[in-house]
């Protein structure tokens, strides 16, 4: 049987019994109904144009809850062309993941630079095995 653990609500901090969400009930109730003000506002075709500046003023919900929803998956960036969030580096707007691909792309790099260099790093540290004596016996000949 599993048990629900005590946790803090990750937005107002009070304690709750942590079952699906890092939420409390008052503070899960209050992004449901700013999903759906979100949702029923793009689903009108008129407003399907709409960016998330215009979005977040419309429905009085903030832009970090709303690109919130769409990192999420529960809103479908794609399906808006003007609907995005800024990338978390650089602030391109990004339908999609954290990073924009180039800035996700020039970490790739510089990981990947670092861990070869700590690798290297590791086997120039690495003391030398010494031949056996059989070997310089062998080499002496």
């Amino acid at each position: 049987m599993h048990s629900n653990q005590l946790e803090n609500c990750v937005l107002c901090g009070r304690l709750y019994l942590k079952s699906y969400t890092d939420f409390c009930l008052d503070c899960y109730k209050e992004i449901e109904a700013d999903f759906k003000k979100v949702d029923a506002f793009i689903k009108d075709e008129a407003n399907r144009e709409a960016t998330l500046e215009e979005l977040s003023e419309a429905t009085e919900v903030s832009e970090k809850r709303i690109a919130d929803f769409i990192r999420e998956g529960r809103i479908y960036g794609e399906d808006f062309p003007n609907l995005g969030y800024p990338c978390a580096h650089c602030g391109t707007v990004i339908k999609r993941q954290v990073l924009c691909d180039s800035c996700y792309d020039q970490f790739s790099e510089e990981v990947n630079r670092t861990l070869k260099r700590d690798q290297l790093a590791d086997e120039i540290r690495k003391p030398q095995q010494r031949a056996g004596k059989y070997w310089q016996v062998k080499q002496d000949k």
